[in-house]
């Protein structure tokens, strides 16, 4: 028994075979963009058998990984191997109505981001990005503070000069969102400007505080959480390690 779980394991922990995940993945974004096109019967049924093809390939690339794990309950306790669980299984569902179509459409879009599974780097970036949520959801919390404020001073000055933007909280708050991307911030501020000389201050200060300073804040704490103490290239060995064992 052993040995029919070493064969498995080594198959999932070759360089090749991972290779070829990467490749079927690559071919399944490739049929993804191909169909959003208008095609004709003939090669539709083509297009088709590929698609098979290619769902099958993960239907057994699957199965070859929870072999390789030893026990169900080991595989399903990782997050990603849920994940890609659930896309093979659903590619699977038979379809039958317009509204299957689109599901299923959707579904060789969505499992494009196999790939962050497959490649251990990707995994790491987003498995950082999600540890950072705490710390980046009270500076998000700190900037929609700063926003609201600065939304209640500028429906109160610029309301009647530019009620398209200013005319109450919900326009001024989608306003400072445009001004905080630097998207035509300076044609807003050129609406009011002309009855407040002194308005670039409000915005000037609103980019520093929001754009600049909480942004910059919130890639210091990813930056930070990716590289605290432990390199990627040391995170990568020690996945490898663990596949192994």
């Amino acid at each position: 028994m052993n040995t029919f779980v070493d064969f498995f394991l080594k198959i999932r922990n070759s360089k090749a075979f991972s290779g070829i995940v990467i490749a079927v993945i690559v071919a399944s974004a490739i049929y993804a963009g191909v169909s959003s096109y208008d095609i004709s019967p003939e090669y539709t049924v083509y297009l088709d058998l590929f698609d098979y093809a290619i769902t099958l390939f993960f239907l057994i690339e699957i199965i070859i990984r929870m072999i390789s794990e030893r026990s169900l309950v080991k595989f399903f306790s990782d997050g990603w191997n849920i994940f890609d669980f659930l896309i093979v299984t659903i590619s699977l569902v038979p379809i039958n109505n317009v509204e299957s179509v689109f599901v299923a459409r959707l579904l060789r879009i969505i499992r494009v981001l196999r790939i962050i599974t497959v490649v251990p780097a990707f995994r790491h970036i987003i498995d950082s990005l999600v540890k950072t949520i705490p710390r980046v959801g009270f500076i998000a919390l700190l900037m929609f503070i700063f926003m609201y404020v600065w939304g209640a001073i500028g429906t109160m000055f610029f309301g009647k000069v530019d009620p398209e933007n200013w005319g109450n909280i919900g326009l001024a708050l989608i306003t400072l969102v445009q001004v905080a991307t630097y998207d035509d911030w300076a044609n807003i501020m050129a609406q009011v400007i002309d009855v407040y000389p002194y308005a670039w201050i409000f915005f000037v200060s609103f980019i520093i505080i929001n754009a600049v300073i909480l942004l910059n804040m919130v890639i210091g704490v990813i930056v930070d959480v990716m590289t605290g103490g432990t390199g990627i290239d040391d995170l990568l060995q020690k996945e490898e390690e663990d596949s192994a064992n």
